[in-house]
């Protein structure tokens, strides 16, 4: 037992190893997934919304999360047997995901045919599997990226904010050009994304004040408050700026270059850095500001550190920018972000403003970040947060919930069963089977949240 009361490391690995296979065990008879997650009403407030708790093609609700799950299982190590069941569950809800997806659209990486996309590209283990449905999904990606291109560029031309569902990593061009990336089929198309977000580095005047070509417009998820009647900039890995940052440093280093791509990358970097807060724990980034805070500073109440997850917080942020450095040789913004995340973990973890323990923001998505930070830089200190965070989440494991863990929402008081990737147990067994196994994911499933 370390000093802070946590286990050791080898005894909390095999205890995440425990708890995946049970997850996993859970989650492979379609019928049961689906039963238990409707069992008590199939609509609930999600995040604010009235949503379907299942929505079969959906990565966040449905069948492609047990896709990522089992393929991920299927790819490592272990005995044969086990693998090739994994592999054979993996198959069986990639059917059932193209069947529920066949007459849907692309609605960017999450849902619809992308969401079947993401699953199969992460599915294919080996050269020439599913390529006859691989062959449609590039297509169908690549399509829906040259249309997010003409709806950004006609935004531009008439000199207009644009939107998280055209940039961000969930919806929009980062999401689509990560998968594209990744694919290779249709460069064309990726190069044309990679253009348009290039673009994002000349600024827009917003009533009067100069702001960075990333700031979004107003809608009902930017307008979080009256103060943001006329948009926000957003600093999360979610929805912000560290999107396509992440994507255009992804890029570079794979060799896919276009026009004013490094200049853009340095200008999303440095001004990340210039507008990190600071408090007695160091540096961090707030999720989002309003105009009148961007127009004055140095006028208005500091806002306080984003909660430490993928969507927002430091260690999203941090990727993105470790990214960049290792993309133009700048070992500084690597190091920023890391003094970011050192800071983020000396804050009281039962300050950390986190409710559950799902993958987009809770504590497995904590795990998870903690766990990539700590596996590129050894020597970061940031071993003993990562356990206790493993610890934390192990904890919370309900024996009795149909995954093991329940998902919970806040501003309802409302908890759910919930099997999918970002709100369920999918990415919980995730997160804490990277944990448990300490490399990298086999599948690459974490690439879908551009953190590879």
């Amino acid at each position: 037992m370390s000093p802070n009361g946590t286990p050791p490391r080898a005894e909390l690995r095999e205890a995440a190893a425990k708890t995946v296979a049970e997850i996993a065990a859970r989650l492979g008879d379609p019928e049961s997934v689906v039963a238990a997650t409707v069992a008590n009403g199939t609509h609930a407030e999600i995040d604010e919304t009235r949503a379907p708790v299942w929505e079969a093609g959906s990565l966040n609700r449905g069948y492609p999360a047990l896709v990522l799950l089992h393929a991920e299982l299927g790819q490592g190590t272990g005995r044969g047997a086990v693998l090739a069941e994994h592999r054979a569950t993996a198959h069986r809800f990639l059917e059932l995901t193209a069947t529920a997806t066949r007459e849907q659209s692309v609605l960017g990486a999450f849902a619809g045919v992308g969401a079947l996309a993401s699953a199969v590209r992460v599915a294919a283990a080996r050269d020439g599997e599913y390529a006859s449905l691989l062959a449609r999904t590039d297509a169908r990606m690549a399509d829906y990226a040259r249309r997010l291109v003409a709806l950004h560029s006609s935004t531009r031309d008439a000199g207009m904010p644009t939107y998280p569902a055209v940039v961000d990593g969930l919806s929009g061009l980062s999401g689509i050009g990560r998968y594209l990336l990744h694919r290779r089929t249709h460069d064309e198309a990726l190069r044309a994304a990679l253009s348009s977000l290039v673009s994002l580095k000349d600024p827009l005047r917003v009533r009067g004040v100069e702001v960075p070509g990333w700031w979004y417009g107003p809608t009902s998820r930017t307008r979080v408050a009256e103060e943001f009647a006329d948009g926000q900039v957003n600093f999360g890995l979610g929805h912000g700026v560290p999107s396509p940052l992440a994507l255009l440093s992804l890029a570079w280093s794979a060799g896919v270059r276009v026009p004013g791509q490094d200049e853009t990358i340095a200008a999303m970097a440095e001004w990340l850095l210039a507008w990190r807060e600071r408090d007695e724990a160091g540096p961090y980034w707030t999720p989002y500001v309003p105009l009148p805070y961007y127009a004055d500073r140095g006028g208005h109440r500091t806002p306080q550190p984003a909660r430490p997850s993928w969507c927002y917080g430091a260690a999203g942020t941090a990727r993105a920018l470790a990214m960049a450095g290792a993309a133009l040789g700048r070992p500084e913004w690597t190091a920023a972000g890391t003094e970011a995340v050192r800071a983020m973990v000396r804050r009281p973890m039962d300050g950390w403003g986190i409710d559950d323990h799902a993958l987009c923001h809770g504590w497995s998505s904590s795990l998870h970040l903690l766990t990539l930070c700590e596996r590129d830089d050894p020597e970061a200190g940031l071993a003993a947060a990562t356990d206790a965070v493993a610890d934390r989440l192990l904890r919370g494991f309900e024996p009795g919930a149909p995954f093991g863990y329940r998902y919970f929402q806040p501003a309802a008081d409302l908890h759910l069963d919930m099997p999918g990737f970002l709100d369920g147990a999918a990415g919980i067994a995730l997160a804490l089977h990277s944990y448990a196994t300490g490399s990298a994911p086999a599948s690459g499933w974490d690439t879908l949240l551009l953190l590879n």
